[in-house]
C-alpha cells in the first residue's frame, strides 16, 4: 500500500507496520458527525482525508470495497488495523459495539475478518448500563480477539461475563477461572463460556454476542434456519410483503383529531402504554399534510394519498422496534386492515392467516428469530422490513395449523399482555402451547427456552442473576 505523501502519515505507517499485536478501540462515530466541534471547513478536510485513506486501502486491497460503510468511520479503522498486523502470528484485538457482531450491515466485515483470522475469543457482558469497555458510552460493547491462523480453525470461544473485575486481584481471579473452565459456567459467578462453530463465524453469524444464554443463541439460529415445517414470510412462492409505512406517514401525513374528515386510524405506540393485547388497537388518526378537499370528494371521500398508503395496510402488523423490557408484543392482528408508524403491515394474508402468524411471532420461537439482528441497540432494537420478511413462520395455508393458531388468537385477543420484563405469564404460555401443538414440537422445550428468555438482562431490565422488587423501568418515550 502506497501511503499519501505526508511525513506524519509516513512516520505512523512505519511505526505500525508489521506489528505482532494490534489493540484498538475503533471510533463508532457517524461520518456526518466527524469533527463536529470544529468549523465546517475543518470538518470537510477531515472527511476528505478519510475518503482518501479509504481509496488508498481499497486500491491495495479491493475486497475492502465491500467492507466500508459511508455512515460510520469504524470500518476504516478496522481495515487499517488489519494492514498493520500482517505477520503470520499477528493478533488483532478490538473493542466493538456489540450490535456490530449481528447487524446485517456489518455482515461483509465479519466475513472478511473470519476469512483472514481465527476469531479466537469474543468477550461480552449482558447487563443494562454497566458493561462498558470504553469511556462515556451508553451502548453495549464487546471485545473481539482475532489471531492469524493458516491451519484449520477451531470454534470461537464466547465469554459472557456476569460481572466486571474491579481490581488486579479480581482480574487474576477471572483469568484463572477462564483457564480452569474450557466450557460451561465459570466459577464464583463470573459468567459462562460457550463455543460457536467455525463455519458459522465464516458465514458472518456471530450472534452469540447478543445473548447471555448460549442456549438461546443456538435456538434462535435453529429456528431462523429451519426449513422443515417453516417458511419465510416473504417467500418467492407467496404474495406476502412487509411494508415500512412509518416513513411514508411521517413524510406526507400528520396526526389529527378523531373524526376529522378524510382521516384514517393507525397503530402508533410500541411502549408499555401502546398495544396491550394481540388484537390490533389503533391509537391515532392521521390526515395528509396538504389536504385537497375537492380531490377527496371527487375520489369518493378518500384522499388519493390516503388511498395509496392504505393499499399497504394489512391484517397483520409486526413491530419495527421496541424496548425489549417495557414493551409487550412483537406482532398484532385483527379483522381490520391498518398501517402503522413503528409497526409494519404485512399484505397478502387473510384475516385468519394473520391471526395465526401473530400468535407465532409472539411465541418464543418468533421472538428469538426477531431478536437475532437488533439494528440499533440491543435494549431498543430497530427492525427492517427485510429482517421481518425473513422470519420463518408455519405454513398457514395448512388448515390444521392455521386453525390451531388462529383459535389461540381468538382465546387470547382480550387478555392484557404483561410487559416483557414481567416474565412468566399465562398468555405467553398459551401462545407457546398452541405453537407446539400446531407444529408437533415439544412444549416442554419451548417452555424451557421461554424461561431462559425471561432471564435475559435486557428483557428483565436487571443483570443476569440479579433480582429486585421492581425492574428498573426505562422511559417509555419510544415513539418519538
Amino acid at each position: 500500500m502506497e501511503p499519501a505523501r505526508d511525513a506524519e502519515l509516513e512516520d505512523a505507517v512505519t511505526a505500525a507496520k508489521d506489528a505482532r499485536i494490534v489493540i484498538m478501540n475503533p471510533p463508532f462515530t457517524n461520518r456526518a458527525k466527524v469533527g463536529e466541534k470544529f468549523p465546517k471547513e475543518i470538518q470537510q478536510t477531515l472527511r476528505s482525508r478519510m475518503d482518501d485513506m479509504e481509496r488508498t486501502l481499497i486500491g491495495a486491497d479491493p475486497s475492502l470495497a465491500e467492507f466500508g460503510d459511508k455512515n460510520s468511520i469504524r470500518p476504516l479503522f478496522v481495515a487499517l488495523a488489519d494492514h498493520c498486523g500482517k505477520r503470520p502470528d499477528g493478533v488483532l484485538t478490538m473493542i466493538e459495539p456489540t450490535i456490530a457482531l449481528s447487524t446485517p450491515s456489518g455482515l461483509k466485515e465479519r466475513q472478511i475478518l473470519a476469512q483472514r483470522y481465527h476469531i479466537h475469543t469474543v468477550l461480552t457482558g449482558r447487563w443494562p448500563r454497566e458493561f462498558t469497555l470504553s469511556q462515556n458510552v451508553e451502548i453495549d460493547e464487546c471485545m473481539v480477539i482475532a489471531v492469524r491462523h493458516s491451519a484449520s480453525r477451531p470454534p470461537t470461544r464466547f465469554i459472557q461475563l456476569d460481572r466486571m473485575p474491579h481490581n488486579e486481584d479480581e482480574v487474576a481471579e477471572l483469568h484463572q477461572s477462564l483457564l480452569d473452565c474450557p466450557g460451561g459456567q465459570l466459577a464464583d459467578g463470573w459468567g459462562e463460556v460457550s463455543h460457536w462453530p467455525t463455519e458459522r463465524m465464516e458465514e458472518g453469524d456471530w450472534t452469540p454476542a447478543i445473548w447471555r444464554s448460549p442456549e438461546l443463541a443456538e435456538a434462535a439460529k435453529r429456528y431462523a434456519d429451519a426449513t422443515d415445517g417453516l417458511e419465510v414470510i416473504e417467500g418467492q412462492l407467496t404474495s406476502r410483503v412487509v411494508h415500512a409505512t412509518g416513513r411514508l406517514l411521517r413524510g406526507s401525513f400528520e396526526p389529527t383529531a378523531v373524526g376529522t374528515p378524510g382521516s384514517f386510524p393507525i397503530l402508533k405506540s410500541k411502549s408499555a402504554k401502546g398495544q396491550t393485547s394481540i388484537q390490533s388497537t389503533p391509537d391515532e388518526h392521521w390526515v395528509p399534510k396538504k389536504r385537497d378537499e375537492e380531490a377527496r370528494q371527487l375520489n369518493g371521500g378518500v384522499s388519493p394519498e390516503v388511498e395509496q398508503i392504505l393499499q399497504k395496510s394489512g391484517y397483520l402488523l409486526i413491530t419495527a422496534g421496541h424496548r425489549t423490557s417495557s414493551a409487550r408484543l412483537t406482532a398484532t392482528a385483527s379483522d381490520e386492515r391498518y398501517v402503522g408508524n413503528g409497526w409494519m403491515p404485512v399484505t397478502g394474508l387473510g384475516t385468519e392467516e394473520a391471526k395465526a402468524v401473530a400468535v407465532f411471532i409472539n411465541s418464543t420461537a418468533g421472538r428469538l428469530q426477531l431478536m437475532r439482528h437488533p439494528g440499533r441497540q440491543i435494549p431498543f432494537p430497530n427492525y427492517s422490513t427485510a429482517e421481518a420478511g425473513n422470519i420463518r413462520i408455519p405454513d398457514v395455508k395448512d388448515d390444521r395449523i392455521r386453525r390451531i393458531l388462529a383459535d389461540c388468537w381468538e382465546r387470547t385477543k382480550d387478555i392484557e399482555v404483561p410487559q416483557f420484563q414481567d416474565g412468566e405469564c399465562k398468555v405467553r404460555r398459551l401462545w407457546d402451547e398452541a405453537v407446539a401443538e400446531a407444529m408437533g414440537w415439544d412444549a416442554t422445550e419451548l417452555a424451557r427456552l421461554r424461561h431462559l428468555l425471561h432471564q435475559e438482562p435486557h428483557v428483565r431490565g436487571l443483570g443476569y442473576g440479579q433480582y429486585g422488587d421492581e425492574a428498573d423501568n426505562e422511559s417509555d418515550d419510544e415513539d418519538a
